[in-house]
């Protein structure tokens, strides 16, 4: 009986606290034998790192599909961030007007450099553009601070991380809550800006809501292109969103309303300033898919995914065709000659170039109800710029 009441005993406390055991990072430092190897090794890196240098040693826990990963092997994750697959070097050849054409990884978002991983350096920049970050030294940890320290952390003295900030946690009295993601604050040096204001569903990050924050932390590498002046030439951030984002559901149909407008394809901030905890829930569709009002603003991840995408410049959708349904990685297959392959409807069978809420999405299908965590658009569909500049 004493025995089976100890296995009973040791049951409970594992659930009790099986969900600590899948947060790693808690907002803060994790556990330094996660990252770190005592005695190193012929295969370590810097600083006794358990991969070759340190987006490898990231990767040695994100690299798959699913879950908290976000380099698969096949285009398939369908985290905010977007997917490091397309900045490895496939292969993939696509066609144009009739002309086979190679697609540039090199500019399909952030070419974080993970020699165990099949992640080079931009072959195309030397440096950040808009700004002098070097494309040499990119890294995961370029932006995400490993120790996670928040508002000068345990360095500054602040108080002690005791949550993460990124899933709306409110930090018991005499604690804070960690950075968004583990970013950086303006304690880096070259850093000015801190931290964004965002709340994501979960660890796999399928759906966040962003507050504030974000251009200016982007600006932090990218500088030039964050400004306001209207003879800039750069897309303005931090302006307000037109109020017609409400009304547009896709091309040729404008019937939506301020209750259901959010498109998760085509995010922007809400305003908020203070915490992850004062933003609505991402899977509540009630509240997290209300659409603009007079605190919604423009960002930089408006029409950027944060890792890398299948489309140019780390976009959220193709801006090289006239409608989207005809994106390279949907109708243009081709095989290794060059010559267009009805059968190759995108680079893997798996690739999920689009897609909401985690949800992979046929955008050439028009959902009639107009959702906006689940429709797709129909095969006219323009540019989802015009969520916002309505010009189709």
């Amino acid at each position: 009986m004493k025995k089976l009441f100890v296995i009973c005993t040791a049951i409970l406390f594992t659930f009790a606290f099986s969900g600590l055991a899948l947060a790693f990072h808690d907002g803060g430092v994790a556990h330094c034998d996660g990252c770190h190897s005592m005695h190193g090794g012929a295969s370590n890196g810097p600083a006794l790192q358990k991969g070759s240098d340190a987006s490898s040693t990231c990767l040695n826990c994100h690299n798959g599909a699913g879950l908290y990963k976000i380099s698969s092997a096949d285009g398939s994750n369908t985290n905010e961030g977007g997917d490091f697959h397309w900045v490895k070097d496939n292969g993939y050849t696509y066609i144009v007007r009739k002309n086979p054409v190679t697609f540039d990884f090199n500019n399909a978002g952030h070419n974080t450099i993970a020699a165990d991983y099949g992640i080079a350096a931009d072959a195309n920049l030397t440096a950040a553009p808009g700004g002098s970050y070097l494309a040499a030294n990119l890294t995961c940890t370029s932006c995400h601070d490993p120790h996670g320290q928040a508002q000068g952390g345990t360095i500054g003295g602040a108080a002690p991380i005791s949550v993460s900030g990124s899933y709306g946690d409110v930090p018991p009295a005499g604690t804070i809550a960690g950075n968004y993601r583990i970013l950086y604050d303006s304690n880096k040096v070259g850093f000015s800006e801190d931290a964004p204001i965002a709340r994501a569903n979960s660890y796999d990050g399928k759906s966040t809501q962003y507050g504030s924050g974000m251009s200016g932390w982007c600006a932090n590498c990218h500088g030039a292109f964050y400004s306001q002046s209207a003879s800039s030439g750069m897309h303005p951030t931090d302006v307000a969103v037109p109020t017609v984002y409400n009304s547009y559901v896709a091309t040729g149909n404008y019937t939506g309303t301020v209750a259901n407008a959010y498109d998760p394809l085509v995010p922007f901030e809400r305003g908020v300033t203070t915490s992850s905890a004062d933003l609505p829930d991402p899977t509540d569709a009630l509240t997290a898919g209300v659409g603009v009002d007079g605190s919604s603003q423009v960002m930089c991840l408006s029409c950027h995914r944060a890792h890398a995408s299948a489309f140019s410049n780390a976009l959220r959708w193709d801006m090289t065709e006239a409608f989207i349904a005809e994106s390279w990685t949907i109708l243009d297959g081709a095989d290794a000659s060059g010559t267009p392959n009805a059968a190759a409807l995108l680079p893997t069978a798996a690739a999920k170039p689009y897609y909401k809420h985690g949800v992979d999405l046929d955008v050439a299908v028009f959902d009639p109800a107009g959702t906006p965590f689940t429709n797709g658009y129909g095969h006219y569909q323009r540019s989802l710029c015009n969520k916002c500049h309505v010009q189709d």
